[in-house]
Formats: structure tokens, sequence, C-alpha cells
């Protein structure tokens, strides 16, 4: 009987009916669904609701870290140590985002900065006060200076061939 009871604890229903509009608008980490929870509802509604929500499948730590680190480095052109203050940001563990960062090599990395140098900074970096510019807001971005430093001598290099 108190199962029973349990199973039809109001506010247990409101918590889980809040979870699962709240993972229908987008993913959640584990940690970022705990604290909307926690906002309304007691930490034992909350954990109980975030366990069912992981046993069916629909709050999944591994699969979204893969995905916010896809979003963050292919979406957003950041580099990786933007993509894991950016991760640790939104809730997801260490280890769960060197997992998920550890998918994409520094040659990667370093492609992706020089298209991004290419395309939108090309027309800035010949001039030595808007290149400093140009290497502080992509460090804002997350990349290294050695990174940097390379993208943009490739992109001068390839500007001074084609002239």
């Amino acid at each position: 009987m108190a199962l029973f009871e349990e199973e039809r604890d109001p506010e247990y229903e409101r918590a889980r009916k809040r979870a699962m509009y709240l993972l229908g608008s987008r993913p959640y980490s584990t940690a970022a669904l705990r604290e909307k929870l926690l906002g309304n509802y007691s930490e034992k509604t909350a954990e109980r609701v975030i366990e069912d929500m992981t046993r069916y499948g629909f709050l999944d730590d591994e699969d979204y870290a893969k995905r916010l680190a896809s979003s963050i480095i292919n979406g957003k052109k950041y580099g990786l140590h933007r993509a894991k203050a950016e991760m640790r940001r939104k809730g997801v563990p260490d280890e769960l985002i060197e997992q998920a960062l550890s998918e994409y090599s520094r040659e990667d990395m370093t492609e992706s900065l020089t298209e991004l140098v290419r395309k939108k900074y090309s027309q800035r970096i010949s001039d030595r006060d808007e290149r400093q510019k140009v290497i502080a807001a992509l460090a804002r971005r997350g990349y290294g200076f050695g990174e940097i430093k390379a993208a943009i001598t490739s992109v001068l290099e390839e500007l001074e061939d084609e002239e």
C-alpha cells in the first residue's frame, strides 16, 4: 500500500512533469536538471525524478557531453579551453568533458582555427594593430597563442601567394 501511495505523490508527479517539459525543449545535464528541480521541489523528489529520467533514457550525461562538445567546437568555433569552460558551466563532470573533447585532435582544431581566420579575419590581419585585436578575440574563443600564431601565419602566407 505504501508503494502505491508513493507512486501517487503529487509533488513527485509535478516534478516529473516539469522535468519532462524541460527535457522536451532542450537537453540538460544531470546537474543542470537537478538545479532546476531543486528550485521548486525537495531534494528527495528531485533525485527520484532524475533517477527515473536516467533509467528511461531521457537524461544521459555522456551523450549530452558529446553533443555539447560538437555544438561548441563545430558550431561556435571555440577552442578547447573555452569548450572546457562552457561545458563545466553547464554542469558536465570533468571526466565526461575530457572524454568528449578527446575526439577532437590538435590537427582538427588547427584546421578549424585557420578556416575561421581565413573567413572572418583575413581582411584585418595584415595591419599590426588589427592583428593584435584578432589575436585577443581568438584567445577569448579559447585558442592558445601558439595555435593562433600558426593559423595567422598560414593565412598571411596564403594571402601573399595570391598577390
